[in-house]
């Protein structure tokens, strides 16, 4: 089969390699769409600690079931598309005991520790694999895992009906926490962004905005939220002065959501969680619930739409070098994906 490999740090070529062998509780996809996540860049610039070289990036999958094997096949059929969960989980740990499979403590990604979905097959355990409903389409359905990440981030939040949200970073994943946040009850989700395009296009969706380098950027953010702060804040800018806004902004006894990967620790005013009584926590990739509840989420034609519109561009496979040269330095877009089989 053809892959996309990234033989070492800045070096990405499509070779031929063998097709993956499918051994017991696996199954084998023919990829369809993959798209390009903000962690498929990092790995091809060698900036992740526990990849290795060579590598096949790529989790963000959907595609048809080739072969499955083991107790899992009576529930699927071979030609079915599927999605699935990228998370290599051990389901032995605490963690995984109690669903919480994204922070096993022998955690493994699809596309990091192990081949990923950037080739016309990819190999994925069965348990973590789903049945794309006929009314959600193949480019939609590829949108599923980053729709998880959102999801999940949500409901961690314990976002309620009627509340106020913050969005501090209105790239993709910050979009669709806006879109998740929304869909969940949220009155109000103000998004906070210094790109004029993606400003411009959360107003175009609905949402409030704000530039956070204007000089009065506290106050404005001060009255958007009514005088009295948000309920939930999402930082998913991974910077400095991100978190110290959401503590700043989130109301007494809101909730702060940490999302965002920092490249180092970011100090905190502890007191100002303290005197406010917030609750700071934070969220990694997603559970295998809110995998799932992201591909019944698809299914509600709002959401549906709206996440249809961050698809920027789709690519070619033999196209991949510009695909995520696109999704590294476009000014003009938000989610790639690439066309692997036809």
């Amino acid at each position: 089969m053809l892959a996309a490999i990234i033989q070492k740090p800045e070096v990405l070529e499509i070779c031929e390699v063998p097709r993956p062998v499918v051994e017991d509780g696996e199954a084998l996809i023919r990829v369809f769409y993959t798209g390009v996540c903000g962690t498929d860049v990092h790995l091809l610039h060698g900036h992740h600690a526990t990849a290795t070289f060579p590598l096949i990036p790529g989790h963000e999958m959907v595609g048809e079931l080739v072969e499955v094997k083991g107790q899992e096949a009576g529930a699927f059929q071979s030609g079915q598309r599927v999605v699935a969960q990228e998370v290599l989980s051990c389901g032995r740990c605490t963690a995984c005991a109690k669903g919480e499979d994204n922070v096993c403590q022998s955690l493994q990604i699809i596309g990091i520790h192990a081949e990923g979905s950037f080739a016309e097959y990819v190999k994925v355990p069965a348990k973590k694999m789903l049945v794309v409903p006929d009314a959600i389409d193949d480019q939609l359905a590829a949108m599923t895992e980053p729709l998880a990440v959102a999801v999940h981030d949500v409901r961690l939040s314990g976002l309620k009906v009627g509340e106020t949200v913050l969005v501090i970073g209105g790239g993709p994943i910050g979009m669709l926490i806006a879109i998740v946040a929304r869909a969940a009850g949220a009155k109000q989700v103000v998004i906070s962004e210094i790109k004029k395009f993606r400003r411009d296009f959360a107003a175009s969706m609905g949402f409030d905005v704000i530039d956070p380098t204007i000089a009065d950027f506290d106050e404005k953010l001060t009255e958007l939220s009514g005088c009295e702060g948000f309920d939930v804040s999402f930082e998913v800018a991974g910077v400095k002065s991100a978190i110290s806004t959401c503590i700043d902004h989130t109301k007494c006894t809101g909730t702060v959501m940490v999302i965002a990967i920092t490249k180092e620790p970011i100090p905190v005013d502890t007191g100002k969680i303290f005197s406010k009584e917030l609750t700071l926590k934070g969220a990694r990739i997603h559970n295998f619930y809110s995998f799932k509840g992201a591909l019944e989420l698809l299914q509600m034609k709002s959401v549906a739409d709206d996440v249809r519109k961050l698809i920027s561009k789709v690519y070619r496979f033999s196209d991949i070098v510009e695909a995520f040269d696109y999704a590294e330095h476009g000014e003009d877009g938000f989610k790639v994906l690439v066309r692997i089989n036809e």
